[in-house]
Parts: C-alpha cells; sequence; structure tokens
C-alpha cells in the first residue's frame, strides 16, 4: 500500500529523483547507525504458530474447474491450483510461524505474505524503545495481507491477490505481540 510508485510516476526525472531520496536515505541511516555490542547471552529466538483465516472469496470448486479444465490457459490453471493449496492449507489448520529474532536490545521480527506497512507501524509501537525491523515474505502463499478494513475498501491488495481473510489482522497483531513481549 506504500511502493516507490508513490514517488515515481514512470517519468525519467521522477526515477532519477526517487533514487536519490534513496541514496540520501541510506547515507543518513549508515552515517546515524548505532552500534552496539552483543554476545550469545544477548540473544533469543522467538516463534508463534499461527493459523492465517482464508479469504471468503476461494472458492473450492471453482477452483478445481479450472485446475480441471485443460482448454484453460495455463497461468490461470496455475493461479487455481495455488490458490487451492491455500486453501486445503488453511482448511486443515495448518500453521505458519512468524518469528522473531531477539539481538540485544533490538528485534528482527519475520512474516508471513506482503504486508501493508501498518504491520511495520504497529510492531514499532509494540517496543517504542527498541529498534524493531521486520521483514515480510516468510511464507508466500497468503499472497498480499492488508489490514481489516482495507478489505472492505477493495483494490488490487486486498482482492484477487489475497488469499487470507480480514480478519487476518487481528492473527498477525496478536502474534506479534506475543513475540515482542
Amino acid at each position: 500500500n506504500v511502493t516507490a510508485g508513490k514517488y515515481n510516476d514512470g517519468s525519467k526525472p521522477m526515477r532519477a529523483e526517487l533514487a536519490r531520496r534513496l541514496a540520501d536515505g541510506m547515507q543518513s541511516a549508515w552515517e546515524n547507525t548505532k552500534r552496539t555490542p552483543i554476545t550469545s547471552a544477548d540473544l533469543e529466538w522467538r516463534t508463534v504458530a499461527v493459523a492465517l483465516p482464508p479469504s471468503p472469496a476461494l472458492d473450492e470448486q471453482a477452483l478445481l474447474r479450472i485446475v480441471d479444465d485443460s482448454a484453460a490457459k495455463p497461468v490461470d490453471r496455475v493461479r487455481a491450483a495455488r490458490n487451492l493449496v491455500w486453501l486445503h492449507r488453511a482448511q486443515r489448520g495448518d500453521k505458519i510461524d512468524l518469528t522473531c529474532l531477539k539481538l540485544g536490545p533490538g528485534y528482527l521480527v519475520h512474516m508471513p505474505g506482503e504486508l501493508f506497512i501498518e504491520y511495520q507501524l504497529a510492531a514499532a509501537n509494540m517496543q517504542p524503545d527498541a529498534p524493531v525491523c521486520m521483514a515480510a515474505y516468510g511464507d508466500y502463499g497468503s499472497g498480499y495481507i492488508g489490514v481489516e478494513i482495507a478489505y472492505s475498501q477493495g483494490g488490487y491488495e486486498t482482492g484477487p491477490v489475497s488469499r487470507v481473510a480480514p480478519e487476518v489482522e487481528k492473527v498477525l497483531m496478536d502474534g506479534m505481540q506475543e513475540l515482542l513481549k
């Protein structure tokens, strides 16, 4: 929901502006980095297993028809198969691990899917006095993962490329809260 597209309309001058801003931000971050020595006693690995609710738009019978249709485009059959596998995982109650590596005073949280920025902001607010970094795409079966309200607002990211239900926000926020205690 926040991407390079916000600062890049595709024109050559805007590409250069985006690159300059990115380079300036990276340089500033490097110059302002606080280094903290850590030992093995300062390391901790945390995990929380969560079940992500499947999107109500995933219709098993419709997906099976597409997968079984030899006349359908291969890309459509592959998408349907991927969605069907995700749906079956969710129906079985399969869980995905949310993980966190605590490095001294900081946290590195690992999450599934392509998350909206609100998850990173929420994680930072859960530990306001510590550096909190987030890496997503840990399990991409879910596709995009929006916040609950975004699913009612529509859009690409919360439409057919998201295989989770709006209730996913509570599941992930509760999981992050557990990881960042």
